[in-house]
């Protein structure tokens, strides 16, 4: 499957690697994409999907629509919310 990173995505990963508490690779997200630990869909965007990668006690959330045979990455952050409703421990 063809992964396609948008410019928001690389601004945000850059942005978040240098903010992380735990290292964040491109292999690291690479892994969250295609092999998360949960998904959940996007409560405002139907054709997206949050794929969630446990780390550390923390949720890395990556947005991702899926179209076919790529996924695009919109964007990915450590998600407060999930991690305070106890889905990241």
């Amino acid at each position: 499957m063809e992964i396609i990173y948008t410019e928001h995505f690389w601004d945000r990963f850059h942005r978040r690697k240098s903010e992380s508490p735990v290292p964040l690779t491109e292999e690291l997200v690479k892994s969250a994409i295609l092999f998360p630990d949960f998904t959940l869909s996007d409560p405002k965007h139907p054709n997206r999907e949050w794929r969630i990668k446990k780390i550390a006690g923390r949720c890395l959330r990556i947005v991702v629509e899926v179209e076919r045979d790529k996924l695009k990455v919109i964007t990915l952050m450590f998600d407060r919310n999930l991690r305070r409703k106890g889905l990241c421990e």
